[in-house]
């Protein structure tokens, strides 16, 4: 109904968010229809329900996959870049849905521990508060990109995820007040590990991206 609510300035006083869930069928022409759906109304968008596959409870030991965590980074990287929305509602943070393994949780065994997406989850949320989503092009099918920016602050965020063989990735156009990065790495290895510093050369970053792998610059 989000055609006709728009369609109808009647309902508009109405309006006080649009939202979505991003289970299934959020390609890129999907996902900027949504976006636009929130300029024309102005006002913000909301991803009420967050992942992947809503059947994924029936088939749980594919909450502790890497493959599993990598879709579902990838996705929430392409909705950051294109709709930057207000919030991303993770579903859910309950055993259902699990973002933690042990302790029994689906006959898991051994300590309860953070399993890929969590890590996931806490380097995408390590996007400075109330920044920006910054247009960018990127040369690599393999590689999803969202980059995040404050001026008034001088935070900046930007969010690669490498879908392949380990590369080297170079970023231009950074702001002159950024002179320094910090890089976290999360993989089927790594949870949010720090990757140590990159210093920035004439608005340039060059950082190395692992093999399937979650990387996150943040500016210092």
């Amino acid at each position: 109904f989000i055609l006709p609510a728009m369609n109808d300035p009647e309902t508009h006083k109405y309006i006080y968010a649009v939202s979505f869930h991003s289970w299934r069928g959020c390609d890129d022409e999907t996902l900027h229809k949504w976006a636009a759906s929130s300029r024309t109304l102005n006002v913000p968008l909301i991803v009420g329900e967050g992942s992947t596959d809503a059947s994924a409870h029936v088939y749980p030991e594919i909450f502790a996959e890497s493959t599993f965590a990598l879709y579902e980074i990838n996705l929430y990287t392409r909705i950051c870049a294109i709709c930057q929305p207000l919030s991303i509602v993770q579903w859910q943070l309950t055993s259902d849905y699990s973002i933690l393994w042990g302790e029994g949780v689906y006959g898991s065994t051994g300590p309860l521990r953070p399993t890929q997406r969590y890590w996931n989850l806490k380097q995408l949320a390590s996007t400075p508060e109330n920044a920006f989503a910054i247009p960018f092009v990127c040369n690599k099918e393999e590689v999803n990109c969202a980059a995040y920016g404050n001026a008034a602050s001088g935070e900046y965020a930007v969010h690669l995820v490498n879908n392949g063989a380990a590369r080297q990735a170079i970023i231009k156009g950074l702001p002159d007040t950024v002179s320094k990065v910090k890089v976290y790495v999360t993989n089927t290895t790594k949870g949010m590990e720090s990757a140590g510093e990159v210093e920035i050369k004439d608005g340039t970053a060059v950082a190395n991206l692992p093999e399937m792998s979650f990387v996150t610059l943040i500016s210092l």
